[in-house]
Parts: C-alpha cells; structure tokens; sequence
C-alpha cells in the first residue's frame, strides 16, 4: 500500500508540473553577425571574426545559464520526492 502511494504521489507530481511550469520559453538576446558579399580590407575581415566569436560566446553563456537552471528545477522537484516519501515512511506508519 505504502509503495503504491508513493508511486501515484509521483506520478501526480511528474503531470501536475507543467501546469506550474513558467508560462514562456526564454530565449537569448545575442545578435547574430551578418557575412558581407566580401570583405573589402583585412579589418573588416577580423572584425566579423570578433563579431563570430562574440555571437557564439554568448550564445554559449546562454546554453550554461539555461541548463543550470534545469539541474537547479530537478534538483527541487528531487528534493520534493524526497520529503515526500520520508513523510509517508516515517510520519504515515
């Protein structure tokens, strides 16, 4: 009986999720460099290398904020798991 309450507890907890979830989707604020036709002098090509570079930088910070973020929601809902399963092992019996 026990098992079974604590497997629905978390099956209700996996589909009840979404409905808290956050109601947008964030995305990044990099802006992507546009390539010439052709580069007109070796200063401009470096300077789209920087842009390049600058552009994937960002979107890499972006990449790292978003899967920290992530591991930070299953860490919580873990955790919630968890306290729940403690109450019905030790507080319930």
């Amino acid at each position: 009986m026990k098992i079974l309450v604590v497997m629905m507890s978390a099956f209700w907890m996996g589909v009840a999720a979404p409905v808290w979830a956050d109601m947008f989707t964030p995305s990044h604020s990099c802006s992507k460099p546009y390539k010439p036709y052709e580069f007109n002098d070796q200063y401009e090509l470096d300077r789209f290398r920087d842009e390049v570079e600058s552009y994937k930088q960002c979107i890499e910070n972006f990449v790292e904020e978003q899967n920290d973020a992530a591991r930070k929601h299953q860490d919580a809902a873990e955790e919630a798991i968890d306290e729940w399963n403690n109450y019905v092992n030790y507080e319930l019996n």
